[in-house]
């Protein structure tokens, strides 16, 4: 009876032993990462049987590895601690790819011991080849409805069981599949969500059969890739040729690369990636912000996952980790970097390491903001619009209130504004003009209906889109004549050159015609004048008119054009009514009335009174004093004649909501006066 105990025990013990270790049993794979010596005898049976499927409905976006994830794929025997699974399944569902369900009961034993949080994981029963998830795992995109789905493509080794596995993940998630007809590995591409996406040219050498542009036009189908970037490897010694052994999207205006000393061989060719991707242009519409990453041994730490908010990085008892480790949190600030050393029985190496065998898995009901920022030097004196495209695959509606840009000045307090939809899926709202000199931070958030929330740039506060206001022309200071009395009949403004740059003054002249004014002097006497940074011109115009004590303080505007080498822009001027009055109504003649409403939103009456019979033209202006539209050109017997306007310009065209002029111009006199048009 003690001999039977004795066993029973012991047997419990090499069970639990078994169990806190590695997997020694069934880890070690009998396949590698490289193609064995029998698969390359085999390579023939790549994509054989593969069938090709029509593409997804187009918009299609290619969801990028830092967009939102739901889960990440594994698979049993590992290849990767369970340090690693337990931080991952902190966060997202861990799907682990087991054989049996035996081996599922094993693996549960397994996370229960070693503190994973079991109510995040699921299993995918399914055979397996290998634990490279990455290179045969899906890849995700939506579609114009909104759909995720999985497009596959035959795996570049004759694994049948790990080709399979992306059909299979489909069938778990509910998710149509799509067949893309390009031999591939998960290892060698990588996307940025906007429609640029990268492989060496690996993918070249592995589809001999088909030209470089079908490649590139079925990356296009079937996974909305505008820009696919074909590269060298500069790994130059590896036998693997993936691309996130050295290089790695962070976001899509970012890009990692990895360095060596000088006196390594890959030195030069490493150099000559990281200059090429610094003269691309990102989906941003700026050249890509690259970081590098010392690997003086090797090291792969390019061979990362990103995990929302969280990445994941391959340490090796390195005194260069921690440098690593400082290279992601200054490229991705707001994220958590995490460091995990490798197995022992399989460890991390050059070509194969924590990236290769975790593949993540795209949130099914994604909720994405399409925005291309402004970035660099903006001008002042405006607004600055954003434009945005909400994406909501959970197909509930997105919250009205919840689409908002959140901005910064100058490292103060974030302030909101609310974005509008105004067709579809887009919408549109503004930061507030700035002075010149403030450095605004901004990110848009959104949410919808099934509880998800979203944020552009991904990590929103943490790392904000950035600006700044900058003069970009001559600054008129004041930039708004007032003549309110006869006391003021003569203004000047000032045309300041507050840029870095020399600015030539081309011309100052009247742009509108409803009123009688005049450039009385300049500082200068010859244009074109070249003003170097820091000078000025001083530009006087003046207006006669007769005395009037009793001024309304109701204002008609005409405008100032100042023509430069850096652009057009117009100093405003605002005339006292009443002054005008007294000199704009001759005793015979046309008068108009105030337009009603004032203001209006759909049509507005202007009643004309002619005192005699004569030829009168009714025209609205814009702001600046622009002809829009002509109401009425036309004789006109004695009377008062009321014309209607609805707010159209051009063949009817809707105008939008702003002040708006109309003048009467007659034989022997022209009146103008303002109205507002409210949308």
């Amino acid at each position: 009876m003690r001999q039977i105990f004795t066993t029973i025990v012991l047997a419990f013990l090499m069970a639990s032993a078994a169990m806190s270790q590695d997997n020694s049993q069934n880890i070690r794979p009998v396949l590698q990462h490289e193609m064995s010596p029998d698969e390359l005898l085999r390579k023939n049976e790549i994509g054989r049987g593969f069938v090709e499927t029509g593409p997804p409905s187009a918009s299609i976006r290619n969801v990028a590895e830092f967009d939102r994830m739901q889960g990440a794929l594994v698979r049993y025997p590992f290849g990767i601690p369970i340090s690693l699974i337990k931080e991952m399944a902190a966060g997202v569902t861990v799907t682990t790819i087991v054989a049996t369900v035996a081996q599922q009961n094993t693996v549960i034993s397994q996370y229960v011991a070693n503190g994973v949080d079991t109510s995040h994981c699921n299993f995918l029963i399914a055979p397996s080849d290998s634990y490279w998830t990455r290179d045969y795992g899906p890849w995700f995109e939506t579609d114009s409805a909104d759909q995720v789905g999985i497009v596959d493509f035959p795996y570049n080794r004759p694994r049948p069981n790990d080709d399979d596995i992306p059909k299979k993940v489909a069938q778990m998630l509910g998710l149509p599949w799509f067949g893309m007809n390009v031999i591939s590995t998960g290892g060698d591409y990588m996307t940025d969500g906007f429609g640029i996406s990268a492989s060496t040219d690996l993918v070249w050498v592995e589809n001999p059969t088909q030209a470089h542009d079908t490649i590139a036009e079925k990356m296009s189908r079937y996974l909305g890739i505008d820009n696919y970037q074909v590269v060298p490897d500069p790994n130059i010694s590896s036998t693997i040729d993936h691309i996130d052994c050295w290089g790695k999207f962070l976001a899509p205006d970012k890009i990692l690369i990895r360095k060596v000393l000088t006196s390594d061989p890959e030195y030069t060719a490493l150099e000559s990636a990281a200059t090429y991707w610094a003269s691309q242009t990102c989906s941003y519409g700026y050249n890509y912000k690259v970081f590098r990453v010392m690997t003086p041994q090797d090291q792969p730490y390019s061979n990362s996952v990103i995990l929302n908010n969280k990445v994941l990085v391959p340490f090796l008892n390195s005194s260069w980790d921690d440098s690593a480790k400082a290279v992601y949190e200054s490229a991705m600030p707001g994220y958590q970097v995490f460091g995990f050393i490798g197995n022992p029985s399989t460890p991390w190496i050059s070509t194969d390491a924590l990236h290769c065998r975790v593949m993540g898995i795209a949130d099914v009901g994604l909720l994405h903001i399409k925005h291309i920022p402004i970035t660099g030097n903006q001008p002042v004196g405006h607004d600055y619009v954003l434009f945005a495209e909400i994406f909501a695959s959970s197909h509930q509606p997105v919250i009205a209130d919840s689409v908002l840009i959140h901005y910064q000045v100058n490292g103060g307090p974030y302030h909101t504004a609310l974005m509008l939809n105004t067709a579809g899926k887009q919408y549109r709202g503004a930061i507030p003009g700035q002075p010149a000199g403030s450095v605004i931070r901004y990110y848009l958030t959104a949410a919808d209906q099934s509880g998800r929330h979203a944020s552009a740039p991904f990590i929103g506060a943490a790392d904000p889109f950035v600006f700044q206001s900058v003069y970009t022309n001559l600054t008129p200071v004041p930039d708004t004549l007032w003549i309110r009395t006869i006391g003021e009949g003569r203004q000047m403004t000032q045309l300041h050159n507050y840029t870095g740059n020399a600015i030539s003054l081309e011309a100052v002249q009247q742009f509108g015609t409803s009123l009688t004014w005049w450039v009385d002097s300049m500082s200068v006497a010859v244009l074109p004048h070249l003003l170097q940074p820091g000078d000025s011109v001083a530009v006087r115009i003046a207006m006669a008119f007769p005395v009037n004590l009793y001024p309304s303080m109701v204002y008609d505007i005409d405008s100032m054009r100042v023509t430069t080498s850096s652009g057009t822009f117009h100093v405003i001027i605002m005339v006292n009514h009443d002054l005008l009055q007294t000199i704009a109504e001759p005793a015979a003649g046309a008068k108009i009335g105030n337009n009603y409403p004032n203001p209006f939103s759909s049509a507005t009456s202007i009643p004309v009174e002619m005192k005699q019979r004569g030829l009168v033209t009714l025209e609205i202006l814009d702001i600046r004093g622009a002809r829009i539209r002509t109401l009425l050109s036309q004789v006109l017997e004695p009377g008062t004649t009321t014309v209607h306007w609805d707010g159209t310009g051009p063949g009817g065209s809707r105008l939008p909501g702003g002040i708006y002029l109309y003048r009467l111009t007659s034989e022997n006199s022209a009146e103008t006066r303002r109205m507002v048009l409210i949308r």
